[in-house]
C-alpha cells in the first residue's frame, strides 16, 4: 500500500471512528455543563464579582464568557459533524444492498436464519389456490413477487416498510442540519436600538457589547402607544407602527407589538422595551434674581443645549435629565423608572464661559434648589418629553437550517420507532402425496407485532384451506 493510500485511509479510520464520537460528546456535554454554571456575554464587572482579574482573564483568553461562538467550540460541532457524515456514508454501501437486493427463493438455508416459521400442509393446491393466498398476503403486506418455478415449486415474497430502513439516515442529517444551522447562527447579530417616536435610527448595539453595527436600512418609528392596566402603572400592551427606509424610500410599514415582530431582509425587529427621552423634547426652565424678587422668566431648552440669560454673561447649560430621580449605590443619580414620577434636571451656571455651579431642580418640589449659591434661582416648570420605542434586532441566517434539521429529525425518529421493514415468504410445494406449504418472515423491530400479524395470516390461510389438515 502506498503512503498516500495509507494516509487516506487511517483519516478515514479516524473519522469513522466510533471512539471518537463517544469522545466528543462527552466534551461537548462537560463544556456544556460549564457553560450553564458561567453566565455568557455578560459585563465583565459581573465576572469580576465572582473571579479574581487573572482567573477572567483565562476565561476570556480561552472564551469561556460566550462559549457557544468560540473557535474551539465550533471545532468540536465540525469534527462531530464530520464523524457523523463518515460515518453514515461508510455504512451506506451495505445499506443500499440491503434495501435494493431483490426477495431471494425460501430454500432450507434462508428458513434457518428467518425467526419466524410455520408449516402445514394441503391435501390440495392449484392456480385458483394460489391467487386465492395471493389476495389474502395482499391484505397484508405488498407482495413483490409471486412466481411457479419449473420444479412446481410456488415462491411468493412481500415485503413492506423498506424506506422506514431509511430513519436512521434521516435522523443522521437533521442532527447535522441543526449543527451546521447553529454555527450559521454565528454568522448573524442580535442587539438593541432606541428610535424616538417620529425620527428614525439606522444603528444598533451588539448584545453583550458596546459595539455599534450599522444596518443598511434604517428604522422609523411613526406612532408609539402603551396601555396600563387599569388602577396601575404596570404596561398593559405597547405597540410601535414602523417603517423601513432604504435608499431614501419607503419600503415597508408594519406595526408591532410584543411578541408580534416584523421582518425585513434576514432581520427579525422585536418590541423590547419602550421610555421617555428629552430628545427631540424640550423642558421649561424658569429663571428669577435669587437676591430679590422678581418676575420669572421662561426658557425652553433640551438635554445638551445652552442658553443665555439675556445679556448678562451668564449662560445656562441643561447637562442631564431623569424622568425617576432617585439616588442609586454611592449616591450616583438613576432613574427608578421612565415614567415621570419625580422628574428633574441637572443644570450648570456659567459666567463668561467659566463654570459657576452646577445643581439638580425638581419639577414636583419647586422649593428645593439644592446647594445654588449663584445669583439665579431655577426651576422646573414643565417636561415635554418624546417616548421611543426599544426594539430588539436579530438575525440568524441559520433558522431555517435548523428548522428543516429538526424537521428531519423529527421524522427519522418517527420512522425509526413507529415503522419496521417487514418480510415474509411462503413457499408452497409437493412432498409424500400432499402438499406442504411453508411461511417464514422476519422484522427489523417491533418483532411481538408482527408475530401477532403472522400468525393471524397463517391462521387465514389455513381457513382459507377447506381441505387442509394440520400437521
Amino acid at each position: 500500500m502506498s503512503l498516500k493510500n495509507s494516509f487516506i485511509t487511517n483519516v478515514w479510520s479516524f473519522f469513522t471512528s466510533l471512539k471518537l464520537a463517544i469522545i466528543i460528546l462527552i466534551i461537548i456535554s462537560i463544556t456544556s455543563i460549564v457553560g450553564t454554571i458561567i453566565p455568557q456575554n455578560e459585563a465583565p464587572a459581573v465576572y469580576l464579582r465572582f473571579y479574581k482579574p487573572s482567573t477572567y482573564e483565562l476565561m476570556r483568553l480561552l472564551d469561556i464568557d460566550n462559549m457557544y461562538h468560540s473557535w474551539w467550540f465550533i471545532t468540536l460541532l465540525t469534527l462531530f459533524t464530520l464523524n457523523l457524515i463518515c460515518c453514515s456514508l461508510n455504512r451506506f454501501p451495505a445499506f443500499w444492498r440491503m434495501i435494493t437486493q431483490k426477495g431471494r427463493d425460501l430454500d432450507e438455508a434462508l428458513l434457518r436464519t428467518l425467526p419466524l416459521k410455520k408449516t402445514h400442509r394441503l391435501k390440495s393446491f392449484d392456480r385458483q389456490a394460489w391467487e386465492k393466498l395471493i389476495g389474502t398476503v395482499k391484505k397484508h403486506l405488498p407482495v413483490k413477487s409471486a412466481i411457479l418455478t419449473p420444479s412446481g415449486v410456488y415462491q411468493l415474497f412481500a415485503e413492506g416498510g423498506k424506506f422506514s430502513r431509511f430513519g436512521f439516515y434521516i435522523t443522521h442529517f437533521g442532527i447535522v442540519f441543526i449543527i451546521i444551522g447553529g454555527i450559521l447562527g454565528n454568522l448573524g447579530y442580535q442587539g438593541f436600538m432606541q428610535v424616538v417616536e417620529g425620527s428614525s435610527n439606522d444603528t444598533m448595539v451588539l448584545k453583550g457589547t458596546s459595539l455599534e453595527k450599522k444596518l443598511d436600512f434604517a428604522i422609523r418609528c411613526d406612532d408609539f402607544q402603551v396601555t396600563f392596566y387599569e388602577g396601575g402603572t404596570r404596561p398593559k400592551e405597547y405597540t410601535s407602527d414602523l417603517t423601513i427606509i432604504e435608499g431614501g424610500k419607503e419600503v415597508v410599514k408594519k406595526r408591532i407589538k410584543v411578541n408580534d415582530p416584523m421582518q425585513y431582509k434576514g432581520v427579525w425587529i422585536y418590541q423590547s422595551s419602550y421610555g421617555t427621552t428629552s430628545g427631540g423634547g424640550s423642558l421649561t426652565l424658569g429663571v428669577n434674581m435669587r437676591a430679590a424678587a422678581s418676575q420669572t422668566k421662561q426658557y425652553q431648552a433640551a438635554v445638551g443645549d445652552r442658553f443665555a440669560l439675556d445679556e448678562t454673561g451668564y449662560e445656562v447649560e441643561v447637562k442631564r435629565f431623569v424622568p425617576d430621580f432617585s439616588l442609586g449605590q454611592n449616591n450616583q443619580v438613576v432613574s427608578r423608572s421612565q415614567e415621570l414620577k419625580n422628574p428633574a434636571a441637572q443644570i450648570a451656571l456659567f459666567k463668561d464661559g467659566s463654570l459657576l455651579e452646577e445643581q439638580w431642580i425638581f419639577k414636583n418640589f419647586p422649593d428645593f434648589h439644592g446647594t445654588g449659591t449663584g445669583p439665579y434661582r431655577f426651576s422646573l416648570l414643565n417636561v415635554s418629553l418624546k417616548e421611543y420605542t426599544g426594539l430588539q434586532l436579530t438575525r440568524d441566517p441559520g433558522v431555517w437550517v435548523v428548522w428543516l434539521g429538526c424537521a428531519l429529525l423529527c421524522l427519522g425518529c418517527y420512522m425509526i420507532c413507529f415503522l419496521s421493514h417487514q418480510r415474509l415468504w411462503i413457499r408452497v410445494e409437493p412432498a409424500q402425496g400432499a402438499v406442504t406449504l411453508t411461511m417464514a418472515g422476519t422484522s427489523s423491530k417491533n418483532m411481538p407485532a408482527f408475530s401477532q400479524t403472522f400468525d393471524r395470516l397463517q391462521k387465514q390461510l389455513k381457513e382459507s384451506d377447506k381441505t387442509g389438515v394440520n400437521p
